[in-house]
């Protein structure tokens, strides 16, 4: 990879590398990454005569080992902060081809697979990991994977200067055994979406139910955060996306109930037409009602309360719940 020639970004790129210092690309069709130990890259004219891109990955994680250590999502423009703490340390090719390398790795879209925060160089977070960028990271791995798994592996050498051994022939081509691996691969696919929806819906609720004891509680900052194991340093970041999240669902709550009020259709009809469960849309038309999460049905208003029914004669005094009143009872046999 040319360090003097910049890359066109993807459209689909998880991490977009701008001229400051974003990210660098991974591109779904790029090979697996290379280790840091690579050959060197070369460095324009005016850049420092011997960097390299492992000397720069060792200066990386000597300077700052807070975010060079173990993969993690970084901030974006990223480079502009390096710059500043380091100033004319990094060549900035050397720099950009080894954040090329080290945003393709699999370690490190693994970790923006699976994170919810970017980090910074003293290892704090630094802003909200996209959704758009986990989705693409996620299926960047999973292309690598089944590119691997089609790849025939190399054939061995001859051993003791003999001839090496003829390549096997090629097996007869098996539509049941490709749909077969087909479907097991979609559905792999499906089995990690859903893992990552419901660790976002965790994330949601968490943050969520720390929200709303926040704004309730009489504990002072500290004692808040240690009562709910929270780093006091992120309890900001995690409120500020709750109320986020809070706003975008109270904002669907009442689009989905002045929805309903203009559809005219009962509350079976409506959900059938969203493709929705009549329970779950009668708890989200309640929620947007201001009913809160009680997920107890209304009263029946067609039923009067137990005891005042018209069809059922009143009891009369002294008559029990079995035939023949309350008569006493001898001793038992």
């Amino acid at each position: 990879m040319n360090a003097d020639t910049p890359n066109t970004p993807p459209p689909d790129a998880p991490e977009a590398l701008s001229a400051e210092g974003a990210e660098p690309p991974p591109s779904p069709d790029a090979a697996p990454a290379a280790t840091l130990d690579a050959a060197p890259v070369a460095a324009p004219a005016a850049a420092e005569p011997g960097m390299t891109v492992k000397a720069c990955a060792d200066e990386l994680r000597t300077r700052f080992p807070a975010l060079f250590g173990e993969p993690k999502p970084l901030k974006l423009r990223i480079q502009v902060d390096i710059n500043e703490r380091a100033p004319g340390v990094f060549p900035k090719a050397v720099l950009s081809a080894f954040f090329r390398r080290y945003t393709l790795s699999d370690a490190y879209l693994k970790a923006v697979s699976t994170g919810s925060q970017r980090f910074d160089l003293d290892g704090q977070p630094a802003g909200e990991l996209s959704e758009e960028h986990r989705k693409i990271a996620l299926e960047t791995l999973l292309q690598r994977r089944e590119q691997r798994r089609g790849q025939p592996r190399p054939a061995r050498g001859p051993r003791d200067g003999g001839q090496a051994a003829p390549a096997p022939a090629a097996k007869p081509a098996d539509p049941e055994a490709d749909a077969r691996r087909k479907a097991q691969r979609e559905a792999q696919r499906e089995e990690a979406r859903a893992k990552h929806r419901e660790a976002q819906r965790a994330e949601r609720n968490f943050r969520a139910g720390l929200l709303r004891a926040f704004e309730t509680t009489t504990l002072t900052r500290e004692n808040f955060c240690a009562l709910k194991g929270v780093d006091p340093a992120t309890l900001d970041s995690l409120l500020e996306a709750a109320r986020a999240d809070r706003a975008q669902r109270q904002t669907f709550l009442a689009e989905l109930s002045k929805a309903y009020r203009e559809s005219g259709l009962s509350i079976n009809e409506f959900a059938a037409s969203k493709n929705m469960h009549p329970g779950q849309m009668h708890h989200l038309l309640r929620e947007a009602q201001g009913g809160g999460d009680d997920r107890r049905p209304p009263p029946r208003g067609d039923r009067p309360p137990r005891g005042d029914r018209p069809d059922r004669p009143p009891r009369r005094e002294g008559q029990g719940d079995r035939p023949g009143g309350d008569r006493p009872r001898g001793p038992r046999r």
